[in-house]
């Protein structure tokens, strides 16, 4: 079970693609870093409040965005530095008719202090680049490889948006745990709740969703690990339920 998929403009290299949950069409460019199961199970992760303001960074072409819009968020607020992710978040959001809900911003998160405004959001989201150091791979280059910005870099615009008691989600590699943790508690943001993900339930946690609350009080909910597939291949219940339509 995949996403549906249609091959819209299959010359100029973009595909048209649809979210699964939500099924907002979504466009993205086979040159740049598509979306994956990473922003699928992200999206569905965080508490979003009634008529939450949220933040992504770092928001690709938004898929992240849209789940975390059609879970109720009421303002959605999406910032990437790179100029044609963003035209195509642009033109995804119109297609859905979303453009009152949307503020897209190029720019670059270091630059927070000028792009956003403190404690001004209920729920941050944001899917990181994965590595800081190691071969880069040759497409989604940025989204991948700490080129533009850092970890930290994340944390810290992070802090700065988000409101007190206020909420900050990423997904993470497992061998960036320990620096995840050092860094929420640098910048007041206490974990709250931790799930381990695994591609097969006799394999190693292969990434980590974190939801952590600003200002928090010490305590984390452990929960129970999301794994991906059954023995035969086919998905898990778990990931089924994040496929299936609204009205299902």
């Amino acid at each position: 079970m995949h996403p549906k998929q249609t091959m819209c403009e299959e010359k100029s290299g973009l595909r048209c693609d649809y979210v699964p949950g939500c099924w907002y069409k979504i466009w993205q460019d086979a040159k740049e870093f598509c979306f994956t199961t990473d922003a699928v199970f992200l999206g569905n992760f965080p508490h979003v409040v009634n008529k939450a303001k949220v933040l992504e960074l770092g928001c690709g072409t938004g898929a992240i965005s849209m789940l975390l819009e059609s879970r109720g968020a009421a303002q959605i607020t999406a910032i990437d530095c790179n100029p044609r992710i963003t035209e195509l978040l642009r033109r995804s959001v119109a297609d859905n008719g979303l453009a009152d809900k949307f503020t897209i911003i190029d720019g670059d998160i270091r630059e927070y202090k000028k792009l956003l405004q403190p404690e001004s959001m209920d729920l941050v989201a944001a899917n990181p680049p994965y590595r800081n150091s190691g071969n880069q791979r040759q497409i989604g280059t940025a989204a991948c490889h700490e080129v533009t910005s850092t970890l930290e870099d994340f944390f810290k615009a992070a802090a700065f948006a988000v409101r007190y008691r206020g909420r900050f989600a990423l997904v993470q590699l497992p061998e960036r745990f320990a620096e995840s943790m050092q860094l929420a508690f640098k910048y007041g943001l206490q974990p709250k709740r931790l799930q381990w993900v695994h591609s097969a339930i006799d394999k190693p946690a292969w990434i980590f969703l974190m939801e952590m609350v600003k200002g928090g009080s010490f305590g984390m909910d452990v929960l129970p690990p999301l794994i991906m597939y059954e023995k035969d291949g086919s998905y898990t219940e778990q990931v089924k339920a994040f496929y299936k339509q609204k009205s299902e």
